[in-house]
């Protein structure tokens, strides 16, 4: 069941309708109407939902405007910038549109677009009366945008023009509707509910003003909210009562007297593209959804996680059991950790000493360095240095003289045998070797790690 409460504004009026949806129906269950001065009160004391306001305007600003074919965004823009130009007094405003050519959305050409356009200032008027006393307005559409869709949902005036009649206390709203969409709203002033003749002339003026200015013809007068007189009216067009849907509950009385509250319950989905809620207000109900939707998001999450929880709790004590255990070990672990730095501590006073005497053993033997030189000289070899150096872990050695040969062949010969000598040698690299072909001199640099 979902429950809907609209309040509608008629001229010093205030009627406000509670219904519900139930089986695909539309049941209203109460109705009430205020006079201007106790509807404070009854805001006060009574607990509403969000709610949504039908409104008689008595300023408000409409038109027929030509267009491109647009995307609905840019639609938009041109509409709006079209407003402001026809209507310089509009600073901030809330609209409604309706497409009236008889086109598909992607065919070319030019379109006829109504507007119905109200003052933000008005509007906000209206919604802070309610926020007053911490009730919240949701969507506010015109009474005669609510009762339009009746004509719209009806199989028998849906494809056809109509001219619609609106009676409240003070004036006549005539709006005509063609296919379903409003494209023409006249008001006249009138004195009373009853429908006198002054009102029968200007429902006849306005039947002719549509044929001959705006070349539409309506065929019927539609008493929106009046019960037809015996007789009829004496009208240049058959007069008809409305006709509500048949899912809708509710006494003949109550359908006449709150035909504009009643028609915004009924066909409040379709009415919600065409809502004047201000931009700003519109804002803040995106935000309080979007802060709904999180709040809920983080309990169902919590839910999932409590009930991971519970699933695994064996699993958990289990872990506790065993890092219980753990923690008995590290208090282990931490005495030996403990009495190793102790020693370590102790060590540290023998360490420089020790170094001492690993560098002196790890230096290399000079004397077996040189032993390991006795193939030296050698046939057709004249040494004239042999340079040792200490590198701590190595002993650089350096030998340098001259070889003496007929030729070159033989010279590479005996340079060729004399590095293999060294490389002969356990423990020795050569690591860089020279020879001048031209004398015969040379230099070797051989690694001594024995």
């Amino acid at each position: 069941m979902s429950k809907q409460v609209v309040v509608s504004f008629e001229d010093n009026l205030i009627k406000v309708v509670y219904a519900s949806y139930e089986r695909e129906k539309t049941v209203v269950h109460k109705t009430y109407v205020f006079q201007e001065e106790e509807f404070d009160s009854f805001l006060k004391t009574v607990k509403l939902p969000d709610l949504t306001v039908v409104c008689h305007f008595k300023r408000f600003y409409s038109d027929i405007i030509t267009a491109p074919p647009a995307k609905p965004a840019y639609l938009k823009k041109i509409i709006e910038t079209e407003i402001r130009k026809r209507f310089p007094v509009l600073n901030d405003f809330s609209y409604f549109y309706c497409d009236l050519t008889e086109k598909s959305s992607t065919e070319k050409g030019t379109r006829e677009i109504f507007f119905f356009a109200v003052d933000n200032s008005e509007l906000t008027e209206i919604i802070e009366r309610f926020n007053k006393y911490g009730k919240s307005v949701k969507y506010i559409y015109p009474d005669i945008l609510a009762l339009s869709h009746l004509i719209k949902a009806s199989d028998d005036w849906s494809s056809k023009a109509v001219l619609s009649l609106l009676i409240s206390e003070t004036d006549r709203t005539l709006f005509l509707i063609k296919n379903g969409q409003i494209c023409f709203i006249r008001v006249t002033p009138s004195l009373g509910y009853e429908v006198a003749d002054i009102d029968i002339d200007n429902i006849n003026m306005t039947v002719s003003y549509c044929r001959q200015k705006l070349r539409l013809y309506p065929e019927q007068i539609i008493l929106m909210n009046a019960v037809k007189k015996e007789g009829g009216f004496n009208t240049i067009i058959p007069t008809v009562s409305v006709k509500h849907p048949a899912n809708v509950l509710a006494s003949d009385e109550t359908l006449t007297n709150f035909a504009a509250p009643v028609s915004a319950i009924i066909f409040g989905k379709k009415l919600r593209t065409e809502n004047l809620l201000p931009h700003k207000y519109k804002r803040l109900y995106t935000q309080r959804s979007i802060a709904s939707y999180a709040v809920v998001f983080f309990l169902l999450f919590s839910l999932i996680g409590l009930g991971h929880l519970l699933i695994n709790l064996s699993e958990i004590s289990l872990i506790n059991e065993k890092i219980n255990i753990l923690r008995k070990d590290l208090s282990g672990i931490d005495a030996a950790t403990s009495a190793y730095e102790k020693e370590t501590e102790k060590m540290q006073h023998f360490l420089p000493l020790i170094n001492f005497v690993n560098e002196a053993n790890s230096s290399p033997d000079i004397q077996k360095a040189l032993v390991s030189l006795k193939f030296l000289p050698m046939e057709n070899v004249q040494v004239q240095t042999i340079q040792l150096n200490n590198k701590n872990v190595f002993l650089l050695i350096q030998v340098s003289g001259i070889i003496t040969a007929k030729n070159y062949g033989e010279m590479h010969r005996v340079f060729t045998k004399l590095l293999a000598n060294f490389t002969n040698v356990s423990g020795m690299a050569v690591i860089s070797k020279n020879i001048d072909l031209r004398n015969g001199n040379f230099q070797i640099d051989v690694e001594n790690r024995i």
